[in-house]
């Protein structure tokens, strides 16, 4: 796999051809600046190292807590002797620096330069406090920082420092560290008992180290060009995306107009289809209906010659004396079936007074069961004639007019009805 190198001059493409043979190193950075941008740890955090960081700028530090949680994050600078000092934050990566002479010349350049209060702190004393075991490299940008370092008890393996003039290298070369290798930017010392280090440092990173540079790494190609042209680019594709998302909506519901107004032609089509086919059958049925029209007046006209004619006029008479003997001849049939319908009735209306007044006489009507009773053929009849009574009369109350309020009553409520009042009724006679 690739190494993504982020070092300000691919001081990890070293230092990872050197160690990385080494799983869950250690790693001291005295000059931590960005977690990624220009910094020589990031690609060994990556691979599982882990290790302490100093930084002095708050944002720079915020940043580093964030993205590197397993490390140790100092708000610290690495010195001679502890203490407090001044700090000229400059606005340009890699111009921080403790020399007024310096900050000053960066405000001459128009840069904005912040003095902050600093801490500082020996790496005898940060290494007690945080470091367990080998470490592995350590990384200054200012060389007097050794001075704070005892190279006897804490032997780091490699140590990279910024090529400023002024390297103690007697102190070095005292410790038993050799120059490995120089790149104008940095320099790397390598410890005596580490010397099976010294081929891997011999050379510079080259195409054999299998690596790439990071994103915006002052290396590479600028990407602030490209990311104009992207923007651009998806700006001028997003406008376009909207005109024809309009225009398809614009489209679609012209379609949709379109397909509306042809289903109304069809169906205009069908309907004007349909009335041709009824006009074409009524033309087809004209002929036939003026035969007939013609055959009307014809007989039109012959039956006002006949009510015209004098023999018409000359036989009404018999013509009303033949409708007045039909009527007559069918009244006298209907007299018999009149005259014996009104005798029974008369017999039925006599016949239920009888009944009722011997129903409201107890002794008379005990006294005529008791001789009824003594001719047998009698008592059918009497019992015939006595149901047949009162159903016509349960039929005439039905008939009689129910009062307004007994309208909403079921009809068995009303049959009741009617009962009681028939019991009321007769009450008094017996």
């Amino acid at each position: 796999m690739s190494l993504t190198s982020y070092a300000h001059n691919c001081e990890d493409v070293l230092l990872m051809r050197a160690l990385g043979h080494i799983e869950h190193g250690r790693y001291l950075d005295a000059a931590a600046g960005d977690p990624l941008h220009s910094n020589a740890t990031q690609a060994f955090y990556a691979r599982g190292w882990h290790g302490v960081n100093l930084e002095t700028a708050p944002a720079l530090l915020r940043r580093l807590r964030i993205a590197r949680p397993a490390d140790t994050n100092l708000a610290l600078a690495a010195a001679a002797a502890p203490g407090q000092r001044a700090w000229y934050q400059v606005e340009l990566p890699g111009a921080s620096t403790f020399d007024a002479a310096l900050a000053q010349q960066q405000r001459d350049a128009g840069r904005a330069v912040v003095q902050h209060l600093v801490e500082l702190q020996t790496l005898n004393a940060i290494c007690e406090q945080h470091l367990d075991g080998e470490l592995h490299f350590l990384r200054l940008a200012d060389s007097a920082a050794l001075a704070g370092l005892d190279l006897q008890r804490w032997r780091p393996w490699i140590i990279v420092l910024r090529a400023d003039g002024v390297t103690p290298l007697d102190a070095l070369l005292a410790a038993r560290y050799r120059l490995a290798y120089a790149d104008g930017y940095n320099q790397f010392y390598l410890a005596d008992e580490q010397a099976a280090l010294a081929a891997a440092l011999t050379l510079p990173p080259h195409p054999a180290d299998d690596f790439v540079l990071a994103e915006d790494h002052h290396y590479s190609h600028p990407l602030a060009e490209w990311r104009r042209r992207t923007a651009e680019a998806e700006a001028a594709s997003q406008e376009s995306r909207i005109w024809a998302q309009a225009h398809v909506r614009e489209w679609r519901e012209k379609f949709e107009r379109l397909d509306a107004e042809q289903q109304r032609a069809n169906r205009a089509e069908q309907q004007l289809a349909e009335m041709s086919g009824r006009a074409h059958r009524a033309e087809a049925q004209l002929p036939h209906l003026n035969a007939r029209a013609a055959a009307a007046d014809v007989a039109e006209q012959t039956l006002g010659a006949v009510y015209a004619s004098l023999s018409w006029r000359l036989t009404r008479p018999l013509r009303e004396g033949k409708f007045k003997l039909a009527k007559l001849r069918a009244w006298l049939r209907a007299f018999p079936r009149r005259v014996v319908g009104a005798v029974l009735r008369r017999v039925k209306g006599l016949a239920g007074y009888a009944l009722r007044y011997v129903n409201a006489r107890p002794k008379l009507s005990f006294f005529l069961r008791r001789n009824i009773a003594r001719l047998p053929f009698m008592v059918p009849l009497m019992r015939a004639l006595k149901l047949r009574l009162q159903l016509n009369h349960t039929h005439a109350a039905a008939a009689a007019p129910v009062p307004a309020d007994l309208d909403s009553l079921p009809e068995a409520a009303r049959q009741v009805f009617d009962d009681l009042r028939r019991a009321r009724r007769q009450a008094p006679h017996s």
